[in-house]
């Protein structure tokens, strides 16, 4: 047995529908004024009458259909929204229960069809309603678009033809499932051949079991764009990680929110113990990063925005300070400074290669000193010896020339003790292998000759 709910304020109304309904299998339930309320009418068809003082804020029930009964004459215009069908008073049995049958049998896709078309054909997306065979049932001029369809063609068609095979059991699961899902990427095959990525959302049809509502949106171009800006991510990630410089940014409040492991290895800090949680000041000092801050915002240090290569110290996790090469830049985003990315130099191992380049230096350059004195040793004594030896040989014929005690003899001999004593100082400049000093009046030094000449080179250092 079919039912009928009407809505009217008018009994003689009542009676002329019970009349006409008289014989078929159509029972009637007047619901009278108080049903205008009621948004849980479980009857399958409502009749509203037009002339009810309230008719045109009356709300349906959702996926109830609704017959209109005007007077002779009447403006139908504010029920568009409302009702599926009308019909004016006095109109035959059998039109009324033509009418009525027609709004019993129809599915709700219908009703969905009737009251959204306009709405469905201007959504941006593409819409499809998909039927327990997993027939098309419906698109939007969208979808047809999008999987290049005729809008005339595709009803009727197989989803599984527009769906790529390796993407097809998931689209079941999710028909199967009958529950809300969101932002699933599928693989669309157009009707040329083409693949094309799609991110889709299925619902069911509302008071429908059986059918599902599939909106989608071709995103082949969007995915693209994300796949090659997170491989250039990836890369930069790579990069900065790699650094063997500390680099470091901080927001504009100078909270840091990139710690690389060059940053973790110079500093002693664990990144999860700095990012959100330091600042410029902890790794800088105050002054230091006011004087960076400073300088990034004038034009006088590398430019506006930036800060060509500064000396400064870093403290470390130990409070100690680590010598660094600073650089450091803004970061703008729509014309606007939103970071600061600072690079970081650790100059300890450059300057401990300069500390021994210049120790290497000094002891070359002493070295070299060294062999030029014992080169130049070397030649003295040779050049000091032979006129050397003449005067002693001179002096020792002087000497047995002149008489025993003699003043030629007196002579003789000084000059040959003298010579002697020259010998010997000739003989030490000869073997001076090192540069030695000794203190001599005040704050001169004077070379020694005795410990140059008799000294291992290895002993001692360099002196004065």
């Amino acid at each position: 047995m079919a039912t009928l709910a009407l809505i009217s304020t008018d009994s003689s109304l009542y009676d002329e529908v019970k009349k006409a309904l008289e014989g078929s299998e159509w029972s009637v339930e007047w619901l009278e004024s108080s049903a205008i309320d009621d948004a849980a009418i479980e009857h399958d068809v409502v009749v509203l009458d037009a002339g009810h003082p309230l008719a045109g804020r009356w709300h349906a029930p959702r996926g109830k259909s609704v017959l209109l009964v005007l007077g002779t004459e009447g403006s139908t215009e504010r029920f568009d929204e409302l009702v599926d069908d009308l019909v004016f008073r006095g109109a035959p049995a059998a039109e009324l229960l033509v009418r009525l049958e027609r709004l019993r049998t129809r599915t709700p896709l219908e009703n969905l069809r009737r009251r959204h078309l306009d709405a469905l054909a201007s959504v941006a997306r593409g819409v499809l309603v998909v039927g327990p065979d997993r027939r098309i049932v419906f698109a939007n001029p969208r979808a047809s678009e999008i999987v290049g369809y005729r809008e005339e063609t595709i009803g009727g068609e197989e989803l599984a033809r527009l769906v790529a095979s390796e993407d097809w059991p998931r689209i079941l699961e999710a028909l199967e499932r009958r529950e809300l899902a969101q932002g699933m990427d599928i693989h669309l095959i157009r009707r040329e051949g083409a693949k094309i990525l799609c991110s889709s959302s299925f619902a069911p049809l509302l008071d429908d079991d059986d059918h599902t509502v599939i909106s989608f949106e071709d995103v082949s171009e969007e995915r693209k764009t994300e796949r090659e800006l997170l491989k250039t991510m990836e890369f930069l990630g790579s990069l900065i990680d790699a650094s063997v410089d500390a680099i470091i940014a901080t927001d504009m409040e100078q909270r840091v929110v990139l710690f690389n492991p060059s940053a973790e290895r110079i500093t002693g800090h664990h990144v999860s113990d700095a990012v959100g949680v330091l600042t410029l000041e902890h790794l800088l000092g105050r002054g230091a990063s006011e004087l960076v801050t400073r300088r990034l915002l004038t034009e006088g240090h590398g430019g506006d925005g930036r800060l060509e290569p500064t000396m400064l110290e870093l403290v470390d996790v130990h409070g100690a300070h680590i010598p660094v090469q600073l650089s450091a830049s803004l970061i703008y985003e729509h014309g606007q400074p939103s970071a600061i990315v600072l690079i970081f130099a650790d100059l300890r191992d450059r300057i401990r290669v300069e500390e021994r380049l210049a120790e290497a230096q000094k002891k070359l350059a002493f070295t070299e000193k060294q062999g030029v004195l014992a080169e130049l040793a070397g030649t003295a004594a040779h050049e000091l010896n032979q006129p050397l030896t003449s005067m002693m040989a001179y002096a020792e014929l002087l000497l047995r020339q002149s008489e025993a005690g003699s003043t030629g003899a007196k002579a003789a001999e000084v000059l040959i003790r003298e010579a002697e004593r020259m010998a010997e100082i000739v003989r030490k400049i000869g073997k001076i292998t090192r540069y030695e000093t000794t203190s001599y009046v005040g704050q001169q030094k004077i070379f020694d000759l005795d410990r140059a000449a008799d000294a291992p080179s290895s002993d001692r250092g360099p002196e004065g």
